[in-house]
């Protein structure tokens, strides 16, 4: 496995568990309610706990597009992919080649 691959697996680890998260928090969280809801940074770091707040709105922007992702600020590998969007809680990446390939492919959408 390239260096790539094991990074997307690892961030698809971390996507899988923010849908059930994102699953979770529909079922307390009114439609259209701004309440920043809790997922996991899903940058490639295997060390990382890092939560980031985003409203379900938000959540829903960062899943539009199968090799997009979320992570902390300052946890982005630019190696593996580029920032698409960003504020003062969180960055929206999107994948590139390789990882781009493999993190597509284990889109749970």
């Amino acid at each position: 496995m390239t260096s790539a691959e094991r990074k997307a697996n690892n961030e698809g680890a971390f996507r899988r568990a923010n849908e059930k998260l994102e699953r979770s928090a529909k079922e307390i969280v009114p439609a259209g309610d701004d309440s920043l809801v809790p997922f996991l940074c899903e940058c490639p770091r295997r060390e990382c706990t890092q939560v980031v707040l985003l409203t379900l709105a938000e959540y829903e922007q960062v899943r539009a597009a199968s090799v997009r992702g979320l992570a902390a600020r300052g946890h982005e590998d630019l190696s593996i992919e580029r920032v698409v969007a960003e504020n003062e809680r969180f960055l929206t990446t999107e994948k590139f080649g390789e990882a781009g390939e493999v993190h597509a492919e284990g889109d749970p959408r």
